[in-house]
């Protein structure tokens, strides 16, 4: 998967609190995540696997890009790559792309860094890393455009309701609520983190799930958050508690990140600590990669020491159960970036499907689709049901 765009720290580095106290939110959920129980049997947790290839022509051919965005509610699926965003139908149908809107003109952006899908404008919000949001049908007509003024580069967005949006400024332990209205942007630090940049940067840290918005960190952070809009705040409903493996603040080198300040030499210095510990807990650590929820399962792919193709731990949140799938047992699962009730998608290039599947739970259809693929087809949609 492809790395997300470098962006320039800028003036701010905000606080990265460290709390491992499972007890400060009422009735937050606890998940144990069992690192050393996996299943010899996929079709104890899976109900069956299903492929969506995606259309290819000369106008859609596109790869895995740097974001994979799916919408449940308008059957839509966008992959933002390289510059420009293409969106297909949940059948894999093609919609458009957006490079007729590339430019320096009213309409057109020059840089996306993020996009998501916003439900009160029915269109796609791109992000610039300075704070303007252009906003385009799946078909890509212009719908809007809105400009705000972070105090640093933003590089991910989400509309939590027709007057409010979210940011995410960096890698640091911080959100930023804005307002349309007034364009006022007010920093909220949240707890938790204890090692940034250790992660996917296909992860959607933002999302939906029905009226609710949700708060997913990236990095080494063990909890996930539901975004209170109207209080402005974070509130911690799940901990995914890896048992011995769990990774704690005073056994580790250097820092999470810092604080706010205007001294050069500080933000240098906590630059320098923030990577110090970034490469010791990817060389040492069981390190949760992906996470990723909905009313019904939770969702975690994690490596160990940076080693393979890493673990996928899945949960069923009623059952209260728990399945573990390592590398090639025996089959290797296909990291996810969309959890829609019980189905898990993956989007992964056609080479690899044969690698990613397990033809006892495809149908015959399905096992015809995939050996019909072309190596120079458009990447495949795997949708894993879960039980």
């Amino acid at each position: 998967m492809m790395k997300n765009v470098s962006l320039i720290l800028g003036l701010v580095i905000v606080c990265a609190c460290t709390s491992t106290d499972r007890s400060f939110s009422d009735g937050m959920e606890v998940i144990p995540v069992k690192v050393d129980h996996p299943t010899k049997d996929p079709a104890s947790f899976l109900e069956k696997i299903e492929l969506v290839p995606l259309e290819t022509n000369d106008s859609s051919l596109t790869s895995i890009g740097r974001k994979v965005m799916y919408d449940k509610e308008d059957n839509l699926l966008a992959i933002l790559s390289k510059s420009a965003v293409y969106t297909f139908t949940g059948e894999g149908r093609y919609i458009g792309n957006s490079k007729k809107r590339i430019g320096q003109g009213p309409q057109e952006y020059s840089f996306v860094v993020d996009m998501n899908y916003n439900p009160y404008l029915k269109g796609i919000d791109f992000l610039n890393p300075y704070g303007t949001v252009y906003t385009y049908s799946p078909a890509f007509e212009f719908i809007s455009q809105r400009k705000f003024q972070p105090e640093s580069v933003v590089n991910h967005l989400m509309a939590l309701d027709a007057d409010h949006d979210i940011f995410l400024p960096g890698e640091f332990s911080e959100v930023l609520f804005a307002d349309r209205k007034t364009r006022q942007i007010t920093p909220i630090p949240y707890e938790g983190t204890i090692s940034g940049g250790n992660g996917l940067s296909s992860q959607n840290n933002l999302f939906h799930i029905g009226d609710d918005a949700y708060f997913v960190p990236s990095g080494l952070n063990y909890y996930l958050y539901r975004i209170d809009a109207k209080e402005k705040k974070l509130v911690p409903i799940i901990y995914l508690d890896f048992g011995k493996y769990e990774v704690k603040e005073e056994d580790l080198p250097g820092s999470a990140g810092g604080k706010r300040t205007d001294s050069d030499e500080m933000r240098r210095k906590l630059s320098e600590d923030v990577q110090v510990r970034r490469k010791y807990v990817k060389s040492n650590c069981v390190v949760p990669m992906l996470k990723l929820f909905s009313d019904e399962y939770v969702y975690v792919y994690f490596v160990k020491k940076n080693m393979g193709m890493g673990s996928h731990f899945i949960y069923n949140r009623k059952k209260r159960k728990g399945a573990l799938l390592e590398e090639e047992a025996p089959f290797s699962m296909y990291p996810g970036f969309a959890l829609a009730d019980n189905v898990l998608f993956a989007l992964c290039e056609p080479d690899w499907i044969e690698r990613v599947t397990d033809r006892k739970l495809m149908s015959a259809e399905e096992i015809r689709k995939m050996e019909a693929l072309k190596e120079d087809d458009n990447p495949v949609v795997v949708k894993y049901y879960l039980k």
